[in-house]
């Protein structure tokens, strides 16, 4: 199973440019700016960016050195083009042995830890090679009444992609707030902050993304290798972005966030 998942995701770094499709979207914009945003307030020192894709979130961070892991060579290979100025190292998140013990002195985990068998044992791992009194900001899927686990592969497909890490499926889980906050302190982190983001896409968004998945799956069951999807989804991606820009013109998403107590997305902010 191991040695399947680091297959996968080679490969998805190799055909799948993910960075350049998610931030593209209206939840891939709002998520960058608040992940940024709450970096701010982040000391100064060096920054771990765990699996870090091509670098997209931790490419400003301008008050150390910046170091980037991810499982996927590919992926790093294309990030030093991107941001030549990050050190990146390949390596499983569950196994940080190349890092020294109480050598970071801050962390980014973004999206990740849904995609991670052990979570657990990353933030054993995490908590060993932070500083005493380093910051971790770790965010992931939230969810309401049902948990998703492992899912289809979806427009994976049209990228040339056939398995995921357990026949044609691959782990995609969310926690809640609280849950995060519960993992961080079973490895011994300091729970500074919890809670949720993207309240500003709550209930307005689920007609558009019910019928983009409609779409999704007859394009899927009709042509699942073909460009079609990929054509549909930016199509969809452009209507939410102007959608939401002109609603907010009258303070829309600040309507959002009063009237939803929780976002589509969990975060917590620890300390060693």
């Amino acid at each position: 199973m191991k040695n399947r998942t680091r297959e996968f995701y080679e490969e998805l770094g190799e055909k799948y440019p993910e960075d350049s499709i998610v931030y593209r979207t209206l939840s891939g914009h709002l998520r960058k700016k608040w992940i940024v945003d709450s970096l701010r307030g982040f000391p100064r020192g060096n920054l771990l960016d765990c699996g870090c894709n091509v670098g997209t979130l931790s490419q400003g961070w301008q008050k150390g050195a910046v170091f980037g892991i991810d499982i996927s060579y590919a992926v790093l290979k294309k990030g030093k083009t991107l941001s030549p100025q990050t050190s990146y190292l390949q390596a499983d998140l569950c196994d940080m042995k190349m890092l020294r013990k109480n050598s970071i002195d801050n962390a980014i985990a973004c999206e990740v830890i849904e995609h991670l068998e052990a979570a657990d044992r990353f933030l054993d791992n995490l908590y060993s090679v932070m500083k005493k009194g380093g910051l971790v900001l770790i965010t992931s899927p939230n969810f309401t009444s049902f948990r998703p686990g492992r899912v289809p592969l979806g427009i994976l497909r049209s990228f040339g992609i056939e398995y995921g890490t357990r026949g044609k499926e691959y782990l995609h889980t969310a926690y809640k707030p609280t849950e995060l906050a519960a993992l961080a302190l079973r490895s011994g982190f300091t729970i500074l902050k919890r809670g949720s983001f993207e309240t500003e896409l709550r209930g307005w968004l689920k007609p558009v993304t019910m019928f983009s998945r409609y779409l999704e799956t007859l394009c899927l069951h009709l042509a699942p290798s073909s460009r079609m999807l990929q054509l549909l989804q930016r199509g969809f991606n452009s209507l939410e972005i102007n959608a939401f820009n002109i609603l907010d013109t009258f303070k829309f998403g600040a309507l959002l966030r009063k009237l939803f107590s929780e976002g589509r997305r969990s975060y917590i902010i620890a300390r060693k």
